[in-house]
């Protein structure tokens, strides 16, 4: 804000350039100009994480083919189907601002009550060909990361309009149909959280280049 300044000897201003420091006058002549050190330039504020997020998170690796490594790559078509169940059952449960995720989840579940079924079991069968025993298990563990996969919390409120806009369209297919749609599901599912995770991994860049610019003003001191 620009402030009135009232002269302290009457017909006498001066005004320093450099500082814009009004200089005091007596006897008709300017007292000297103090020169002022140009201030230090402010340190850049830390980067902070995208989306409300936590700092020192873990995110999922890219991969040789560019694509980060999640819980949800190369499934069969039973799994596919399978992991957009597990999809829609957290936003079931987690999207409560928005009922229409636990509505169709729950028309989901009654309408392709036998298809769902079927690729359960297809499903169970994959893992006890590949694994024996310890089948059951390892179903367990990846069923664990595929939930907690989608119930990331920075990314709810996207994931949940992503969800009901799948769920209109689960709901509006026969169930013949699932398998084929199941693959654009998950792709669509998935996006919100691919998009945040590669956010992350531009925060974590720029945190590097602040900590280091840090380490260099120090080290230059």
């Amino acid at each position: 804000m620009d402030a009135i300044i009232r002269p302290i000897v009457r017909h006498c201003i001066a005004v320093a350039v450099t500082a814009g420091l009004l200089a005091g006058c007596a006897g008709g002549k300017r007292k000297p100009i103090a020169s002022v050190s140009k201030p230090a330039a402010k340190p850049s504020s830390m980067p902070r994480p995208p989306m409300g997020a936590t700092a020192g998170m873990t995110i999922p690796a890219v991969g040789k083919d560019g694509q980060r490594i999640t819980p949800n790559r190369e499934l069969s078509e039973a799994a596919t189907l399978w992991h957009v169940r597990m999809a829609l059952n957290v936003a079931a449960l987690s999207c409560l601002k928005q009922d229409a995720a636990r509505v169709q989840y729950n028309q989901f579940l009654n309408a392709h009550k036998t298809v769902l079924a079927k690729a359960n079991k297809a499903v169970d069968a994959e893992y006890r060909e590949r694994l024996g025993s310890k089948g059951v298990d390892a179903r367990d563990r990846l069923n664990t990361r595929v939930y907690n996969f989608f119930a990331l919390p920075p990314v709810q409120e996207r994931f949940c309009d992503r969800a009901i806009a799948v769920g209109r369209v689960v709901n509006a297919r026969k169930s013949s149909e699932l398998s084929a749609y199941a693959p654009e599901a998950i792709v669509s599912l998935e996006a919100p959280f691919l998009e945040f995770y590669d956010a992350y991994a531009v925060y974590q860049v720029r945190l590097a280049a602040w900590r280091k610019e840090g380490r260099q003003e120090l080290s230059a001191r």
